[in-house]
């Protein structure tokens, strides 16, 4: 069941990267060119996305692996008392806006 789960994986990160190729090498771009510009990279999901957006920005930040400069970029979803406030007043789709 493992090696079946792992194989399927890799066979789907395999179709992601033949199917979404140009879009994976222009949002990296895009980032390289935020960053060298001294900008931020803000992450923001739902439910567990959210999570992976605190983890990513985490590993951004915090140099994952490498001794190297911490890279500028922040999840949009750890103020839950903004996140909460505003979908109450105003609704979920201005939350990011």
């Amino acid at each position: 069941m493992i090696k079946k789960t792992l194989k399927e994986i890799s066979n789907n990160f395999l179709l992601l990267s033949e199917s979404c190729e140009n879009d994976i090498i222009k949002a990296s771009n895009a980032i390289i060119k935020a960053l060298e510009n001294n900008n931020k990279i803000m992450f923001c999901g739902n439910g567990g996305s959210a999570a992976d957006s605190q983890h990513l920005s985490a590993e951004l930040i915090g140099r994952y692996k490498k001794n190297r400069k911490p890279l500028s970029s922040i999840s949009l979803t750890t103020d839950t008392s903004a996140l909460t406030a505003i979908s109450n007043d105003f609704s979920f789709n201005d939350i990011f806006s």
